[in-house]
């Protein structure tokens, strides 16, 4: 859509962003391949440059006379990222702890992994007192070294590909948001209190528009700690499910999970909390050495009656040829067993079925695979 604008001339700053946000979106949600999502980078990049938005400064005075350079407008920018989940919005011990990828590699829900990054934190020489502080109140010296820190210290606990390149939108220096940060508040504020059928979706879908104008960041705001909440919830049923025997069941086409009734099903009952869940899932038991299969989440609706059913492939691959023989059959078996078949993604596809009709299902989706 921008390649288009911009062809016709009609390139603004804020579409360059919300391009920005759309590509930080499949990123995020696992939608495209790290060598895809490294191409549309450098394209942006280009972008970038090119509409001047690195040179974007003026001079203005302070109240005490000093000089300082401040931009006059929103100006948009690049930098690698850690893939912390809302850093900003959040305390670096909770991000390190919560977000999927250090605590799948590092199995923070247990005693030892918690140990692990505490000893990482450690050796990085950032107290735990300070590391539990909002991020935006932490240390100035702290958020200077912590890139050089963590590029030190990360490989030492197998963390390699910690930093990847992000965008940034900055107004003066009150402001600074990270893509990654809207893409995480606005899915949040889609699905929050939204039937997992859809059902209220236009109002929400309202809020969550609202939401990409920096003229509403307090609504993007209440996204972002929607979004942890979620977070919390993925971490606390993630751990449950890979310590507790027996509530991964394995099959020799795929794996599937049901979540038990808990607080946290209210969080999780939508489709794309449930599939972060599973993604979660997945690369904990990537960790342990599992073979990968595709994997079936369920979970109760917020109707007792009903439960929503997510199928994931898991991520793509570069170069895979193969067609996603697994999602034609969860879409056939759906059919077949009457369950409203609302959504389809490449990766992962989901429906809403009876309580009932759930052994039913699982039965028919075994017969398609075998």
């Amino acid at each position: 859509m921008y390649e288009l604008s911009h062809s016709l001339r009609k390139n603004k700053n804020e579409l360059l962003w919300l391009a920005c946000v759309a590509l930080t979106d499949q990123f995020v949600h696992e939608r495209l391949t790290d060598e895809r999502y490294q191409a549309g980078v450098m394209e942006l990049e280009q972008h970038i440059n090119s509409s001047g938005n690195l040179d974007a400064v003026t001079s203005v005075t302070l109240k005490d006379g000093t000089k300082v350079t401040v931009p006059d407008s929103s100006r948009i920018s690049y930098e690698d990222e850690p893939r912390l989940m809302l850093l900003q919005e959040w305390n670096l011990f909770d991000s390190m702890l919560c977000s999927s990828y250090i605590a799948t590699k590092l199995k923070t829900w247990s005693d030892n992994g918690l140990k692990k990054m505490q000893l990482l934190l450690a050796r990085m020489g950032f107290a735990r007192e300070e590391c539990k502080q909002k991020f935006q109140y932490m240390s100035v010296e702290i958020k200077h070294r912590m890139k050089d820190m963590f590029e030190q210290y990360l490989p030492e606990f197998g963390l390699t590909d910690f930093y990847y390149r992000g965008f940034l939108l900055l107004h003066g220096y009150s402001s600074k948001i990270s893509a990654a940060d809207v893409v995480y508040g606005v899915t949040a504020l889609l699905e929050s209190s939204v039937e997992s059928d859809g059902s209220s979706g236009s109002k929400q879908f309202g809020i969550a528009y609202d939401a990409l104008s920096l003229n509403k960041l307090d609504k993007l705001e209440t996204g972002m700690r929607q979004a942890i909440k979620v977070q919390r919830a993925v971490l606390r049923q993630g751990s449950t499910a890979i310590t507790k025997k027996g509530s991964i069941r394995s099959g020799s086409k795929f794996r599937w999970v049901k979540l038990e009734d808990s607080a946290d099903t209210k969080l999780l009952c939508h489709p794309q909390a449930l599939t972060k869940f599973g993604y979660f899932l997945m690369d904990a038991l990537r960790e342990k050495g599992a073979r990968m299969k595709p994997l079936i989440c369920v979970c109760y609706t917020q109707e007792q009656k009903k439960v929503l059913i997510v199928g994931i492939c898991g991520k793509p691959r570069l170069g895979a040829v193969q067609g996603n023989a697994f999602g034609i059959a969860f879409r056939s078996a759906a059919e077949e067993t009457g369950a409203e078949y609302f959504h389809e993604l490449f990766e992962s596809s989901w429906i809403v079925l009876e309580t009932v009709a759930v052994n039913s299902f699982m039965i028919r989706l075994t017969e398609k695979l075998l």
